[in-house]
């Protein structure tokens, strides 16, 4: 069984790894990341990304500009993020403290939180006071209990 020291490091270096790719997801200069980019459905395409920025519009007088590609969105000079680190870090916080959404979006923390939770059970005396009430219980229930 592992030591919870070593469970410990492995949820940390794990966590750091997970909001590195979060940040790096949620910071980048992609089309959903925009502040100005408005997903509309296009009859026929599905949701497609419009420029909704004032200065883009008023360059190309009042046509609409679709920014749905990433490389669009690298060459925008006027690009501006939705995100902040310190959003992107709230939201990854809030995920690990729903038990659902860790387990769907990053099972691997899931466990280990689960493991860390759990640690008080898993060491000899919990388990050796599981056994004993759980003996007990059933002892209860055989004396009591008019089943036959």
């Amino acid at each position: 069984m592992r030591e919870r020291p070593e469970v410990m490091e492995r949820f940390r270096e794990l966590r750091a790894v997970r909001l590195k790719t979060r940040k790096a997801e949620f910071l980048s200069k992609t089309p959903r990341n925009c502040k100005y980019n408005e997903n509309l459905r296009v009859k026929g395409e599905g949701m497609c990304g419009f420029c909704q920025n004032p200065v883009v519009l008023e360059k190309i007088r009042g046509n609409v500009f679709v920014c749905n590609q990433e490389e669009t969105s690298n060459r925008c000079r006027v690009f501006e993020c939705r995100n902040t680190e310190e959003s992107v870090e709230a939201d990854f916080e809030e995920i690990l403290r729903s038990p659902a959404r860790v387990g769907n979006d990053y099972p691997k923390l899931a466990v280990l939180i689960w493991f860390l939770q759990n640690w008080e059970s898993q060491s000899r005396l919990g388990r050796l006071r599981e056994a004993w009430t759980s003996m007990l219980r059933s002892l209860f229930r055989l004396l009591f209990m008019k089943w036959w």
